[in-house]
C-alpha cells in the first residue's frame, strides 16, 4: 500500500504492456512490426468498492482481482482484523488477522493474494524480548494466521504467491547490508524452508537512475507472479526484470521510457496469457518488446490510453481528461485488466480486456 497522493491535478496513467519476441514465447513481432500493442475493449463489467477501501487516504493493493487493504497503524491484538479482502463484487470477502507467533504487536507492509484467495501479508512484529521481526504471514481462507516467515534482516514491501505455493518478494535488508556480505532486492521463500533463492544483487541496483532517493529503496517497485514466471520492475533503476520459474534463470532490461517522459511507472501486471502490462503516470498505456540480444525493453502504447494533459496554473486552469478516458490502472485478473476512468470515483474499478491490433483493424 502507498499513500494516495492529492494534487493539484492529476495525470492520467499510461499503461504499457511489456511484449517478448518469439524467442521468450510470446509474441513473434519486433517493435517495429507494431504501432500499438492493441486497443481497449469495452467494459466487461464495473464495481464500486465505495470509500471504505482507502482507510486513512492510503490506496490498497490490487492481487488476482482482490482489493486488499490496512491500515498503517500499530496493531495491539490478534484479534484486531489487520487486512481487509474485497471480492470482485466489491463486498468484504474476508478478514485478516495476521499475527506471527509470540508477536506483542504488529506492523503491516504489503499485502498479496494466494491462488485460493487467502491473505499473504508481510510486516514487522515486536516480540516479548524488544526486538522487531521482521515477517511474511498466510492466512487460512477464514483468515487465520496458518503460516510465517521470519525473514531476518529482509524487510519484505512487494510480494506475489508463485504457481508452486511458493512468495517472491522484493525488498531491502535494514541495517543495509555490509558490503562484503551477499544481499539480494528480490528473494523467493518457502513457508516450509525459509529462504529459497536470490535473485538481484543490492550493488547491482543502488546506482540511481532519473532518482530523487541516495540510495535503493523497494517501495514503488513491483513483482507479479505469472505461468512460469515471476516479473519484476525496478523504480529505482528503470529496470524490468524476468525470472523463468522453472529454470530459475533471471534477465534484466533497461526500460526506454523515452516514451513516456521518463516517467516512473504506478503498477504492473502480468495477465494469465502472459502479457505484461506497466502503467506510468501521465502518459498512457504500453506494451514493450524485449529483443533477448537487447540489453533494453521499448514500451508500445495501448491504443486510446496515451492523453497528455497540462497540469495548469491560476491563470491556465488545468485540463479535465474527457469521462470514460482510461485514468488508472490497477492491474491484471485472469486475461483482463482492471481500471479507473475518468469521471468515475476513485473506487470505481472496470474490467476490460486489451484487443490486439490485428483484431482491431478487422
Amino acid at each position: 500500500m502507498r499513500p494516495l497522493a492529492i494534487l493539484s491535478c492529476l495525470l492520467n496513467t499510461l499503461a504499457y504492456t511489456i511484449v517478448f519476441p518469439c524467442c521468450s514465447g510470446i509474441f513473434a513481432q519486433t517493435p517495429a512490426a507494431r504501432d500499438y500493442a492493441g486497443e481497449l475493449s469495452p467494459p466487461i463489467r464495473a464495481v464500486d468498492y465505495t470509500a471504505r477501501i482507502f482507510p486513512d487516504r492510503i490506496v490498497p493493493d490490487w492481487d488476482r482481482g482482490y482489493v486488499l487493504s490496512h491500515g498503517i497503524e500499530v496493531y495491539s491484538s490478534a484479534d484486531e482484523a489487520t487486512v481487509v479482502m474485497y471480492g470482485h463484487d466489491g463486498q468484504p470477502a474476508r478478514e485478516g488477522h495476521i499475527w506471527p507467533p509470540a508477536a506483542q504487536r504488529v506492523r503491516l507492509i504489503g499485502t498479496a493474494t494466494t491462488h485460493e484467495g487467502a491473505i499473504i501479508a508481510a510486516g514487522w512484529a515486536g516480540m516479548p524480548d524488544g526486538s522487531v521481526s521482521k515477517f511474511i504471514a498466510k492466512t487460512d481462507l477464514l483468515g487465520n494466521t496458518i503460516k510465517t516467515i521470519m525473514t531476518g534482516s529482509f524487510v519484505p514491501r512487494q510480494m506475489c504467491e508463485a504457481e508452486d505455493g511458493t512468495v517472491w518478494s522484493l525488498g531491502i535488508d535494514v541495517p543495509s547490508p555490509d558490503p562484503d556480505s551477499p544481499s539480494n532486492v528480490l528473494r523467493q521463500f518457502s513457508f516450509e524452508k525459509g529462504l529459497l533463492r536470490g535473485y538481484l544483487p543490492f550493488e547491482s541496483v543502488k546506482a540511481p537512475v532519473n532518482s530523487n532517493t541516495r540510495s535503493f529503496n523497494p517501495f514503488g517497485s513491483y513483482v507479479r507472479c505469472g505461468k512460469d514466471k515471476v516479473v519484476a520492475y525496478l523504480k529505482f533503476t528503470d529496470e524490468y526484470v524476468e525470472v523463468d520459474t522453472k529454470s530459475f534463470e533471471g534477465k534484466r532490461w533497461k526500460l526506454d521510457l523515452s516514451s513516456t517522459n521518463q516517467g516512473k511507472a504506478s503498477a504492473l501486471g502480468i495477465t494469465d496469457d502472459a502479457h505484461v502490462y506497466v502503467s506510468f503516470g501521465g502518459h498512457g498505456c504500453r506494451e514493450s518488446e524485449v529483443d533477448s540480444k537487447s540489453l533494453t525493453a521499448t514500451l508500445l502504447p495501448v491504443k486510446g490510453t496515451v492523453s497528455l494533459r497540462h497540469c495548469g496554473s491560476p491563470e491556465n486552469p488545468p485540463q479535465v481528461l474527457e469521462e470514460g478516458k482510461f485514468e488508472r490502472l490497477w492491474g491484471t485478473d485472469g486475461s483482463t485488466l482492471a481500471i479507473g476512468l475518468a469521471g468515475q470515483n476513485l473506487s470505481d474499478i472496470v474490467w476490460v480486456k486489451v484487443i490486439s491490433q490485428e483484431v482491431a483493424s478487422n
